[in-house]
């Protein structure tokens, strides 16, 4: 199977028909201190540092990645797929990044994204049905994220993504589907940890 290549009509499934959500950052027009201002007084919600949106905006997916989005350069966005705990956080499941982790798909190199300050890049191998469009980007599908946060993630905080995620509404999540995903990865390093996580939230559920 090839790996995608971000923003490719033909093997990127789209989550919904995407209409830009209202995203104010400073400058445009507001000045940061107004912005963080009409926040203070309940007219806008921030959803990450320097994005704001109508306080009547309903959290959602394209509401994140729209935000997201207002940090990062278009070469970012059209070579480059959110990933991991970021994703977690499109999906309403993890905390806002404070470094949005993006992940090159093989065989582009990293320096093919180029400079991303305030991100973390990494260049991995993705599956022809492992990335969505979620509004303007592209993000790892709901199952992927959720074996990326169990192999990759650490501690207390990955074994909470992982619940939260297989317990979300619509993403179709399961304990017992994500076990299976995570027994089908190939040798690697945090494999075992991954298999660790997913027991003992199958245990908790008993």
């Amino acid at each position: 199977m090839e790996p995608m290549q971000p923003n490719s009509a033909s093997n990127v499934h789209s989550i919904a028909r995407w209409k830009s959500p209202e995203i104010l950052t400073p400058g445009r027009p507001f000045s940061g201190v107004e912005l963080r201002a009409m926040a203070n007084d309940g007219v806008l919600q921030r959803i990450i540092p320097d994005a704001y949106a109508p306080s009547g905006a309903r959290p959602s997916p394209e509401l994140r990645a729209a935000a997201l989005a207002t940090g990062l350069t278009s070469r970012l966005m059209g070579r480059t797929v959110v990933g991991r705990l970021s994703a977690a956080w499109i999906f309403g499941c993890a905390p806002a990044p404070v470094a949005p982790v993006l992940l090159v798909p093989a065989p582009r190199r990293l320096s093919a994204a180029g400079r991303g300050n305030g991100v973390l890049l990494h260049e991995v191998a993705l599956g022809e049905f492992d990335v969505i469009e979620v509004g303007a980007l592209c993000v790892t599908t709901p199952l992927r994220t959720v074996v990326d946060v169990a192999v990759h993630g650490e501690g207390a905080l990955a074994a909470l993504v992982v619940r939260r995620l297989v317990a979300q509404p619509g993403l179709g999540l399961t304990l017992s589907l994500v076990s299976r995903a995570v027994d089908a990865l190939p040798r690697q390093p945090n494999k075992q940890r991954a298999k660790e996580v997913l027991r003992r939230l199958a245990m908790a559920d008993r």
